[in-house]
This record gives structure tokens, C-alpha cells and sequence, in this order.
């Protein structure tokens, strides 16, 4: 079907849009110190009680379970179909053109932290909701939008919906990621490797550290060494000697988790520069460990963990914090696998490999594989509208990184963000092509009509 009449009135509707997501933007929703009505602090409880002021405004039931999760509803039918979206922030951060909490417009592009992660998303779909209803479209399954106040720091709000026994959407999708769809997001397992040191070394390493979070590359790692230690200054590596103290510093490039390739390990460059060094002990072990069962492999080969699926991506490993002191070792590993990965056999190989050289590797946590085949009513429906509505031929896409689509089963990330456009989720001047913004908000529109078909 074409979708004009709908078009129409999400542009119709445009002015209103705007003027409630400026409402919304104003709010500083990043998660705070929990109050009695505020698990989740002020900002994020303010938010959820605009958006649910909103629904009932425009003359729709609303649910609102214990301050964690909210959620405006039309139709009759048995079933329901979700839209899923958060209305909680990241810090506002430095470095802003134009006021984080302004959503100001300039040169066409809509400033403001959320307009995009994901407030803008969010507003569009409640208002997607009534031009739907406005155009008496006929519906069999209700439409829900669901808004959590809690993404952003490990989405324990959809968490909690699942175990309070909220309703589960029979279809839906998130707009909470990039178009067209994303289909599939890899298996997530995020390792702590540790030792306590028995075997102490024969040069007095002080500390090792490195890396900024375990699902980034190590940017830079630095080696403290009591006394002389005799190594080679090359590329990216810098000794300095004073006050007694070797100090190493290793200088690599930073780069997602996710995709490891694009990075460079200081981590593994230090090692490298100082694994002739005699250092011996549990130390040099795990320097072992570390050069010989990761090194530049970022698929996980060495530990028997490599897999390649045609549709979803291979195996990717990074090695993300090092911190070691004289008592103990301790390092991230951040594994994420394809469709044809084997979650059991990853744990058994990982632990095994680690034992090997007197290391203990343990599961901090995961995230399951996300996989809906592109044959399924729901990739078929989103890429339908997606190209009436863009006119453009992309695929579906594989991620290594994990959206808000895992909370529930036959559900996606589909949106707001076009292909080719920069990534400025998350970063100062977070901002939306206004044009952009609207199409997205339509094509979120003609995506909810579509799942509450049957």
C-alpha cells in the first residue's frame, strides 16, 4: 500500500512534534539518585511523566509500572505490537555548539541531547500513534509504545516490565539503532581474566594499566618497573627512566569493542616490547597468555573460538583494561560471536586456554544473540516501508553491538539513523537533520500500521 495519507499527517502534525520533543528535550533525564516515586532519580521520572501527560493529552490509555517503564496504547486487538524506545539520557558533556536541553534548530539540523538517542524517536512514534488513529487506519493488533527510563545504564527498566509480567509484544521494533534493519546482533560475552600472584617476578613490576572500558581497544598502557629495565624505544613506545623507576608507555589507537580491527592494542604493544625483558613469574605467563592466545588476532582464533557465518559476521575479540599491581592480574576480554557461534564451547575453550597459563576466566556478563531471519513477517514488513519510503535498495544489516531490541523476542532495531550519516549519538552536539528527522518519524508511522496487521 502507499502510504501518502499518513505522510501527510505526520507532516501536518510536525509543529506539534517539535513543540512536545522541546518539551521533552528540556528535561535533564539522566539517571540520578533513587527516590521513593524515582527509581531511577528526578530527571528520568520527569521525563516518564511528560511523555504519559502526553498520551493522556491526546486522549490515549496509558500504563505506568512502578516508575520504570511507561506506555501509551490504541486498538482492540487480541495481540499487541510494541514500539520500544527510552526516554533516559547520557550526560550532557562538554564542548556544545548550542544548549544540550535547547533543541534548537540552525542550518536545518535540530540540536539537543536525546533528539535522536532517544526522545526524538520516541515523541514521533506517540504522535505516529494518533495519525493512525486520526485516519481511522484499520488495525488488528493494538499498538504500544513503551518508553523505559533506564537504557542507558543496562536497561534494567525493560528488565524489570519482563519480570513484573508486563504484556509481550507479539511483533515490534526499536527505533533505537540505524536503518533499514538490523536483524541480527551478535552474541555478547564480556570475560574478567584474573590471577593472584604466587609466583612473584624477578624485576619488581609496581603496575601495569591500561585501557578505558572493556568494550574499547586499550588507546594507551603503561608499565611501572622498579629499578633499570633495559627496553628498546620503537613506534609508539617511550621509556623514561627516573627516581629509580622505569616507566613504559604504550601508545596504541582506540576503537569499539566491537570492531577490534579498527584499533591498535597498546596492551598487546607493550607486551610485546617488553616480553624479552626476563621479567618471569605469574607476570610473564600471562604476558604469554596475552601475546600468544590474542596478539593482533582479533577473531579469537588462537583460542579456538573463531566462527564465520556468510549472513552474520565473524568472531570478534578485544582485550579492553589491564590493571596489575605486585598481588594481582587482571584483565577484559570482550568476545562477541555470529549466528553459528556456540556460546557453550566459547566458555569451555576461553577458560580452558586461560588455565593453561595459570589464569582464572569468568563470564562478568553477556548478551544474547539477537537473529530474526530476513524472511520473517517482521524483516519483510520494515524493509517494505523502508524502501516505499527512501526509494533506496539497502540490506539488512549484522551488528556486533546490542540495542534495546533484545528485551523482547521478535523484535528489531530499525532507526532513526540513516546510512552514511555521522554518529553523533553520544557525543557533544548530538543533533538531526530536521528533513531527516521527519522522514524517520513517517517511516516509524507507516512501520507501526504495518505490525498491527495481521
Amino acid at each position: 500500500m502507499g502510504y501518502e495519507k499518513l505522510n501527510e499527517k505526520m507532516m501536518e502534525l510536525k509543529d506539534e512534534i517539535f513543540a512536545s520533543l522541546k518539551e521533552s528535550i528540556a528535561i535533564e533525564s539522566v539517571k540520578g539518585a533513587p527516590e521513593e516515586d524515582a527509581p531511577y532519580g528526578r530527571g528520568p521520572k520527569e521525563a516518564l511523566d511528560h511523555a504519559l501527560a502526553l498520551g493522556e493529552k491526546l486522549g490515549f490509555k496509558t500504563g505506568n509500572l512502578d516508575n520504570k517503564v511507561g506506555w501509551i496504547e490504541y486498538g482492540d486487538g487480541e495481540e499487541m505490537a510494541a514500539v520500544l524506545g527510552h526516554l533516559d539520557i547520557v550526560p550532557l558533556g562538554e564542548g556544545w555548539k548550542y544548549p544540550p536541553l535547547g533543541c534548537e534548530i540552525h542550518d536545518g539540523q535540530m540540536y539537543g541531547r536525546g533528539v535522536l538517542d532517544d526522545k526524538g524517536p520516541v515523541i514521533g512514534a506517540i504522535y505516529a500513534l494518533k495519525a493512525i488513529r486520526d485516519l481511522d487506519l484499520k488495525i488488528d493488533r493494538r499498538i504500544r509504545v513503551i518508553f523505559g527510563t533506564d537504557e542507558e545504564n543496562g536497561s534494567s527498566c525493560v528488565r524489570h516490565y519482563n519480570e513484573a509480567g508486563g504484556e509481550k509484544p507479539a511483533i515490534g521494533f526499536t527505533p533505537d539503532g540505524q536503518f533499514p534493519v538490523i536483524f541480527c546482533e551478535k552474541g555478547q560475552s564480556f570475560w574478567e581474566v584474573t590471577k593472584k600472584i604466587e609466583n612473584p617476578s624477578n624485576i619488581k613490576v609496581l603496575s601495569i594499566q591500561g585501557g578505558t572500558a572493556k568494550n574499547v581497544v586499550t588507546p594507551r598502557c603503561t608499565m611501572v618497573v622498579e629499578g633499570d629495565l633495559d627496553v628498546k624505544e620503537t613506534e609508539g613506545i617511550t621509556v623514561t627512566k627516573e627516581d629509580g623507576k622505569t616507566t613504559i608507555v604504550a601508545e596504541g589507537m582506540g576503537a569499539h569493542g566491537s570492531t577490534p580491527e579498527k584499533g591498535v592494542n597498546a596492551a598487546v604493544k607493550l607486551f610485546e616490547a617488553v616480553k624479552d625483558a626476563g621479567i618471569g613469574g605469574d607476570l610473564e605467563q600471562m604476558i604469554h597468555f596475552i601475546l600468544e592466545k590474542i596478539g593482533t588476532e582479533t577473531n579469537g582464533k588462537s583460542l579456538d573460538i573463531c566462527w564465520t557465518d556468510e549472513e552474520t559476521g565473524q568472531t570478534t575479540l578485544n582485550l579492553g583494561v589491564v590493571d596489575c599491581t605486585p598481588e594481582k592480574l587482571f584483565f577484559t576480554l570482550d568476545i562477541r560471536y555470529p549466528k553459528n557461534g556456540d556460546r557453550e564451547v566459547l566458555i569451555e575453550h576461553v577458560k580452558k586456554h586461560a588455565e593453561a597459563y595459570g589464569l582464572n576466566a569468568n563470564v562478568e556478563s553477556e548478551g544474547k544473540l539477537l537473529y530474526v531471519p530476513k524472511d520473517s513477517e517482521l524483516i519483510q514488513k520494515l524493509m517494505r516501508v523502508y524502501k516505499e519510503e527512501t526509494g533506496r535498495d539497502d540490506q539488512p544489516i549484522a551488528i556486533g553491538g546490542g540495542t534495546y531490541a533484545k528485551a523482547f523476542d521478535n523484535m528489531v532495531a530499525f532507526g532513526p539513523t540513516f546510512p552514511g550519516e555521522p554518529d553523533v549519538i553520544h557525543q557533544p552536539n548530538e543533533c538531526a537533520d530536521v528533513e531527516k528527522m521527519m522522514l524517520s518519524y513517517q517511516i516509524i508511522a507507516a512501520a507501526m500500521y504495518e505490525i498491527a496487521q495481521k
